[in-house]
């Protein structure tokens, strides 16, 4: 009867010990998972952050305004016309890309227009070199530092030419006359305080003799051009494109270009650059795309990846070319680096300019 007795007490306490352990485990089975279940969340929370991080940029959403301060027809409204039509041709954007030419004003009207559009990257402006020109002399208190630069697509130099039939055929050789005969060599050039008129400042005042010439401001460049055939004028400042017209037709002889290397077009590079004159840079009317005060920085590098596609694409590279331009691209901190150099040279040159 006791070995009976003992033995159902064992068994008793085995079943309390077995359901203890099971007890045990259970628990330990529960907190596992809900450790692996909270290590999942933490998981699929870095992994979702990792995603957001790396998601594509939300940009354009909507049609992109290119804003020209110019009437239809100029190099400016050409440049942001064949812009727009390798972006739609080579589907560099998803959302299309439309030229606005918004002049008047002195070009107020585009200008304001950009600075006063919202900063989401879908209103851009283009421009060139002659804001810099206009800022410096006080025709317009709107500045390059108004903006956020995106980049540059182009430029262009402006060059002294003198006649052919001259006895004068070097730039040297025009100064030794003016400077022996003061008043005796005349210079034509269009609107005072324009790009063009600075890029001759810039290049006597390296000359050591700003005054050495006789200044003629014309109202056209095609006034300025009959009078410098005519001899009316002895040189005179020409657009690349017209430069590169008359010297090949026998008419003029390129003196002087204004890039700070050589002249890029082979038939005005025996004319004296900027950089033998001893001037820091370069002084082009330089094309590029601007963008509203506040654009954030990753809407500005996404444009100016898009841009430099644009740059190096064959049909922009020959429109450059027959528009007796240089496709360059500059990214958006050498685009800012070249304003900043060239407001300096306008800025000092402007304090003996008076445009009234």
């Amino acid at each position: 009867m006791k070995k009976k007795l003992m033995i159902m007490v064992l068994a008793i306490l085995m079943m309390v010990v077995v359901a203890a352990c099971n007890s045990n485990g259970d628990t330990e089975t529960s907190q596992n998972n809900e450790g692996q279940e909270t290590n999942n969340e933490q998981s699929n929370e870095a992994n979702n952050s990792d995603s957001n991080a790396g998601a594509e940029l939300e940009f354009p959403t909507q049609e992109i305004r290119v804003i020209v301060p110019y009437d239809p027809g100029g190099t400016s409204d050409s440049t942001a016309r064949v812009v727009s039509d390798i972006i739609r041709k080579e589907e560099l954007l998803p959302e299309n890309v439309n030229v606005v030419n918004l002049p008047g004003a002195n070009t107020r009207n585009g200008l304001e227009e950009v600075l006063n559009a919202d900063p989401d990257g879908h209103t851009l402006l283009l421009h060139h070199s002659t804001l810099n020109a206009m800022n410096a002399v006080g025709q317009i208190d709107i500045s390059y530092e108004d903006y956020e630069l995106i980049s540059q697509v182009s430029h262009t130099p402006s060059v002294l030419v003198g006649n052919a039939d001259s006895e004068f055929q070097t730039f040297d050789e025009y100064l030794e006359e003016a400077e022996s005969n003061p008043g005796s060599i005349s210079v034509g050039i269009t609107n005072i305080g324009s790009t063009t008129h600075l890029a001759y400042e810039a290049m006597m005042d390296a000359a050591g003799n700003p005054d050495a010439f006789k200044v003629v401001p014309f109202q056209s460049g095609a006034d300025l051009v009959t009078a410098h055939l005519g001899g009316q004028v002895d040189l005179r400042m020409a657009s690349t494109p017209d430069s590169i017209q008359y010297v090949e037709s026998g008419d003029a002889v390129a003196l002087v270009s204004s890039s700070y290397e050589k002249h890029f077009h082979p038939s005005l590079q025996d004319a004296v650059s900027f950089s033998e004159l001893g001037v820091d840079t370069g002084v082009s009317v330089r094309f590029g795309f601007y963008a509203p005060p506040g654009t954030p920085e990753e809407v500005i590098n996404y444009l100016d990846e898009v841009l430099a596609k644009v740059v190096e694409n064959e049909e922009f590279q020959q429109f450059a070319d027959d528009n007796g331009a240089e496709p360059e691209y500059l990214n958006s901190e050498e685009f800012i680096a070249e304003n900043e150099s060239v407001q300096n040279i306008f800025n000092t040159l402007a304090e003996n300019i008076d445009i009234e």
